[in-house]
């Protein structure tokens, strides 16, 4: 824990530039240090619908800083403009380094800024790597499917927008920075607008907390510590504050007694005295020396283990009962103990203060596809596909099934008007009564999305300038329960590429059909899996996923050793999470239950005499997408 006598440290970030843009002229053609030399800006000849880079203002109408009346230079812009594309970043194009130089700790969340920096926080804010390990990539068979004619359940989710019907319609009006939907090793659905890329991190903001009580999960698992045992035992530089007497449990469930208020914008409130600590607002005479600093001067104001209140500070001291209990950085336990595990792609990252206290409340980035491989994991029930356990079947249970007040104390909170019949169990959110779908949220719009029935993982990554949208996450929620019910289930296992496949970059394009791949069987001779999703094995050609094919982009050093660390630059953020709003909401419908997989109607071969040849399986028929179209998943709706 940082002292008050310690020696303030440097800031950890070049000295700030309070201007945007410092340097003028056109910024076509230059990629950052971080990006691959074959990214390059559209000419002028592009596609009038392709993404384009910023543009520089008119001089006449260019606005600087306050301080700035006398700025020579003009201000380059980052308008977050273009379409969804799919997986594929030849069509994804970036601003100059030039830009990046502009954005600091000052200028970072400023609106024409924002999605840029999302993807781009390990340039402005020292960072903890959180590396992949050295196991097997858990890859994706790769199809197209249009889910975007697929209405919406607005009576179920009645906070979203009432213009809103259909899928497309979430993604074009919720600052969709990228989206993916998987099933069984399938990526069913897969979109990236400009900034964001397949290899390229994005903050998950309070998506953060899910992972870090996984790792508290894991821990638990392994007996170094239990869920009943007190917060100080473990942490004893907190007895004289708010948190002694508190347990483990209190804090996954945001039960204890500490103060503190999660108003963004109020002042004197205990989240932007957090933000002040690690430097996401400007600091004062009294700001505490980073997050442990911080932490140790809460009190409390009530019970614990009483009320639901949710608290961004519970999960950063859980992050430091996870560094107390390995005697590691918590980046590195994430590592160990969840990361390396679940068939990561690439490194995450947690953003940490200028101490070194990870600040593990909103602060982790991944990429797109390692938070849905994470996801699948809580939907296996703790397993990855290839059977390995990451978490036991009982803490995952746990998560679905809560305590039993744990819906009670959430409805007597202000979340329980926004999500009837929900909970909060593990820093996971339960949204209704269906007790197969929790998911994680984060502010600016980040969610995670997990249907344990269907066996359903979406994620979705935006930079929305308001933090927190409860007509976004209905609309989100609304979404994802839409494409899991239009998508036939099989009961099949988890799909895996076939092992002929060959490298190539996360993200590459892949097959086009129009539903999702099944492996191979082992057998030959065996007969094919049975129901809607299966069908051939993936055509021979590059794979998706592996970290090899990209040499081209270089990993932070602590992200882990090169030989076994992808090749991008990892980005992370941070910032606290959402007070969702107090709206009241009718009782939800009951949950209707998911329907058995159809029997395959294909009756079995005919047995050929002896001494002739066994002629092809032709390969399983696949029913068309209830309301999906053949069109390719390439959005024709712009974002703004």
């Amino acid at each position: 824990m940082a002292g008050d006598d310690e020696t303030f440290p440097p800031r950890p970030v070049t000295p700030p530039n309070r201007r945007i843009g410092a340097l003028s002229g056109n910024t076509k053609g230059i990629t950052t240090s971080t990006d691959t030399a074959a990214e390059a800006a559209p000419t002028q000849s592009s596609d009038v619908n392709s993404q384009q880079p910023p543009v520089t203002p008119d001089p006449a109408t260019a606005q600087f800083g306050e301080n700035d009346a006398d700025a020579s230079a003009l201000d380059i812009t980052l308008p977050h403009v273009g379409e969804l594309t799919s997986a594929s970043e030849d069509a994804i194009v970036d601003p100059s380094e030039a830009v990046l130089e502009s954005i600091d700790l000052d200028t970072w969340k400023w609106p024409e800024f924002f999605a840029f920096a999302l993807t781009r926080m390990q340039e402005i804010f020292p960072t903890g790597g959180i590396p992949r390990g050295i196991g097997p990539v858990r890859e994706y068979v790769t199809e197209d499917n249009d889910f975007r004619p697929l209405t919406i359940d607005r009576e179920k989710w009645p906070a979203a927008d009432e213009a809103w019907t259909t899928v497309g319609d979430v993604l074009a009006n919720t600052h969709t920075d990228a989206w993916l939907v998987t099933r069984n090793g399938v990526a069913l659905a897969e979109e990236y607008a400009w900034p964001m890329k397949p290899a390229r991190q994005h903050m998950l903001f309070s998506v953060s907390k899910s992972i870090v009580a996984t790792v508290i999960g894991a821990l638990a698992d392994a007996g170094l510590l239990s869920p009943a045992d007190l917060v100080t035992t473990h942490v004893p530089a907190l007895a004289k504050s708010g948190y002694a007497g508190a347990t483990i449990r209190d804090l996954l469930d945001m039960r204890s007694g500490i103060k503190f208020s999660e108003e963004y914008l109020e002042e004197g409130s205990e989240i932007r005295a957090l933000f002040e600590a690690v430097d996401f607002a400007p600091r004062s005479a009294t700001s505490a020396k980073g997050i442990k600093n911080f932490l140790t001067g809460l009190t409390s104001d009530r019970e614990h283990g009483s009320a639901f209140v949710y608290r961004s500070c519970e999960t950063d001291v859980l992050a430091w009962i996870a560094e107390a209990v390995t005697g590691q950085p918590f980046s590195i336990v994430a590592s160990e103990y969840v990361w390396s595990k679940i068939g990561a792609a690439h490194a995450a990252q947690v953003c940490q203060d200028r101490w070194g206290g990870s600040i593990a409340d909103g602060a982790i980035s991944t990429t797109l596809r390692d938070l849905a491989r994470f996801g699948e994991m809580i939907a296996r029930g703790g397993t990855t596909d290839n059977g390995e356990r990451v978490l036991s079947a009982e803490w995952v249970e746990d998560i679905f099934t809560g305590a039993e007040d744990s819906a009670k104390v959430f409805a007597a909170s202000p979340s329980g008007r926004s999500y009837p019949g929900g909970m909060y169990r593990s820093q996971f959110w339960m949204p209704s009564a269906n007790r197969d779908v929790v998911i994680g949220i984060g502010i600016h719009g980040q969610m995670l999305y997990i249907d344990r029935a269907t066996q359903t993982v979406g994620v979705k990554l935006a930079s929305d300038p308001e933090p927190v949208s409860l007509a976004a996450q209905h609309g989100t929620l609304a979404m994802f329960e839409a494409i899991a019910e239009a998508v036939p289930t099989s009961g099949q296992t988890p799909a895996t590429p076939a092992p002929t496949e060959a490298a190539r970059p996360e993200g590459a394009p892949g097959t086009s059909s129009a539903a999702p791949v099944a492996a191979a069987p082992a057998d030959p001779t065996a007969a094919a899996p049975a129901g809607p999703t299966a069908a051939a094995p993936a055509p021979a050609g590059p794979s998706i996923g592996t970290p090899e094919a990209e040499g081209a982009e270089t990993l932070a050093t602590e992200a882990g050793p090169a030989a076994a660390a992808p090749a991008e630059a990892v980005q992370t953020a941070a910032t606290s999470v959402e007070s969702v709003p107090a709206d009241t909401f009718p009782a939800p419908a009951e949950s209707a239950p998911v329907a058995p997989a159809p029997a395959d109607p294909t009756p079995a071969a005919p047995v050929p005499p002896a001494g002739e040849a066994v002629p092809p399986a032709a390969a399983p028929q696949t029913p068309p997408l209830p309301g999906a179209q053949a069109a390719p998943l390439i959005s024709q709706n712009t974002l703004y």
